[in-house]
């Protein structure tokens, strides 16, 4: 009995002095650059780059639209992006689709009175 407890004293004292670091270790990310993957704001000129939230406006980004339409976030702001087509992409109300899910996309263009047009917009 006591082979018992000293063996789970011994194995509590090791585990609760180990850090915990989340990931496998391996992965040879930058972390320095995934920090700053998401566009966090709009320039003056208002052309954008790069990664960015995008959704249904009404589904999922609380819009006072009335109906579904593509919205992108950036930062704390929600702009409505007018010159894609939400079901190109895909199927906005599948099961991955924009109505259901916050996609991240790649985009590129420039923001116009609250709304995004678009020169390229890929889903990541």
């Amino acid at each position: 009995m006591i082979k018992k407890y000293s063996f789970l004293f011994f194995v509590l004292t090791f585990s609760l002095h180990q850090p915990v670091e989340a990931g496998c270790g391996s992965c040879a990310a930058d972390k320095r650059a995934v920090k700053g993957a998401f566009i966090k704001e709009i320039p003056s000129n208002g052309m954008v780059s790069g990664k960015a939230l995008a959704s249904c406006g009404m589904c999922n980004f609380d819009t006072s639209d009335r109906n579904c339409s593509l919205a992108l976030k950036i930062g704390h702001d929600i702009y409505q992006v007018k010159n894609v087509d939400m079901d190109a992409q895909v199927d906005s109300h599948a099961k991955d689709g924009f109505c259901n899910v916050v996609r991240v996309v790649n985009v590129k263009g420039r923001i116009r009175n609250d709304k995004l047009y678009a020169n390229s917009f890929s889903i990541q």
